[in-house]
């Protein structure tokens, strides 16, 4: 990447919750994610002399150098290079993230997803969807073991999506705005124990488990056709079961349930944690813009360490708080 000069470049990259479905979606049922494009994630590729450069709020240094935490995105940028035919010399990447790591929000997808965009930007080549999901699964492996692909899907799609493993994924249309507000715990989500924990649960009580995961399933296909059919009441109602099984399941804690009853207090129609769990985030579902800025209050008010509100519908919005 040094043979000649080269303008910088830019790669982006969007937040995501997951709707409903996650964990249930390990074992192969549907999920739903939407985009999250309050918070972002941008990589900045210049050219310079020498080793490759990272610059961020987590790690400045060499790429050789990077912490273990961040092998997947070393990884990643070593991929690229070879695969570009480029030598992996001569570039320095700034990434600028508003995306709360380990909160449940794909900031690890999304990071890797504006690094392979702004490699390909600054060595001017197109970027073939494919090609991108092979280099973000790369980091990702890194970052959670065996992901489903729902934090890449997530990233990289500007709709709500229905995923499910093995499938194609596919739009999911909202006839009536989906009102969200999303609030931090604080702290980081431990989803490799919550798998685990998922995991041991299957492993000594197959059949009670698997008839929770079953039901996470069948939650997310009524929460698509309320999505669709624009009944946000019975959506808030199939949130809040999914919550509950979530609970059962061992990945949810008492300050995600603490901010879910505090939700439900103020009105939310309904609330549950997203993400893995243990830590990370929650979402209240609000009827309207000035409802979701009451329960905004009440999380603030009740701990929250930050909120943030977002609009969803067909051409999604967001504003933030």
């Amino acid at each position: 990447m040094g043979k000649a000069t080269r303008n910088d470049a830019i790669g982006q990259a969007h937040s995501k919750l997951i709707l409903i479905g996650e964990h249930a979606v390990v074992y192969n049922e549907p999920a739903i994610a939407i985009p999250f494009t309050t918070l972002k994630v941008k990589a900045k590729i210049k050219q310079i002399k020498g080793n490759v450069r990272f610059v961020s709020d987590f790690f400045t240094g060499r790429l050789d150098d990077m912490p273990e935490k961040m092998y997947g995105l070393a990884e990643c940028v070593r991929s690229v290079c070879e695969t570009l035919k480029e030598p992996i010399a001569n570039f320095q990447i700034d990434l600028h993230s508003s995306i709360p790591i380990g909160r449940g929000l794909g900031s690890s997808a999304a990071i890797a997803v504006s690094l392979v965009r702004g490699l390909y930007n600054f060595c001017k080549k197109d970027l073939d969807r494919e090609v991108l999901k092979k280099f973000v699964d790369l980091a990702e492996k890194y970052a959670h073991g065996n992901p489903s692909g729902i934090d890449r899907e997530g990233t990289t799609h500007d709709h709500p999506i229905f995923f499910q493993r093995e499938k194609k994924v596919e739009q999911v249309k909202i006839t009536q705005p989906l009102h969200l507000v999303v609030a931090d715990t604080g702290r980081i989500g431990d989803t490799h124990a919550s798998v685990a924990n998922v995991k041991e649960q299957y492993q000594a009580e197959e059949a009670k488990t698997k008839q929770r995961i079953e039901r996470i399933g069948e939650l997310t296909l009524a929460s698509r056709q309320a999505m669709e059919s624009g009944q946000l009441i019975e959506l808030g109602k199939q949130l809040d079961q999914a919550h509950t099984e979530l609970q059962a399941l061992g990945v949810s804690d008492p300050g995600l349930d603490h901010y879910v009853e505090v939700s439900k207090q103020a009105g939310a129609l309904g609330a549950k944690l997203t993400g893995g769990g243990r830590g990370g985030c929650m979402f209240a579902l609000a009827r309207s813009y000035e409802h979701a800025k009451e329960i905004e209050t009440a999380l603030k008010d009740s701990g929250a360490s930050n909120t943030w509100y977002c609009k969803i519908a067909d051409e999604v919005m967001s504003y933030e708080s």
